[in-house]
């Protein structure tokens, strides 16, 4: 019997502990990884950008909210409800069929080490930006 070997793959539950940790950037990365790693290349490239579209709408829309830790949380819960509903619907059917033939999925440390780096890279990021944008001056304390 000819059998082939199938490419692990990070599961939903994976999907939605990255998400957590690290924003729908993480979920991004992980739903391309299993389009790349099943021959999508292009359906990989469009979950990456479908990734940081959400995450450029989750840093904008606080902005227009008055700032406070309910709203912070009920926009992480938010993100990470949006992703599972979005990777359930992209994957869902494929992750049904995978389990069926017996394929493995990625170990859950490794979802939680994506989430970390993709945490880490949004931390960057948005100090760069914020140091961009107001020309190397950090901003007044409102002290």
């Amino acid at each position: 019997m000819n059998q082939t070997k199938l490419p692990q793959l990070y599961s939903l539950t994976a999907i939605g502990v990255a998400t957590f940790l690290g924003s729908a950037l993480a979920a991004g990365y992980m739903l391309a990884s299993n389009y790349r790693a099943l021959g999508q290349p292009r359906m990989a490239q469009y979950a990456l950008l479908g990734s940081v579209v959400v995450v450029l709408a989750f840093i904008f829309l606080p902005t227009q909210l008055t700032p406070n830790m309910t709203v912070a949380i009920t926009l992480m819960i938010a993100q990470v409800l949006t992703v599972l509903l979005m990777a359930n619907k992209l994957q869902g059917a494929m992750f049904t069929s995978f389990q069926q033939m017996g394929g493995q999925y990625h170990p859950m440390r490794r979802a939680v080490m994506v989430g970390i780096v993709a945490s880490l890279v949004l931390t960057v990021s948005w100090v760069l930006l914020v140091l961009i944008i107001s020309g190397g001056n950090p901003p007044p304390s409102s002290a």
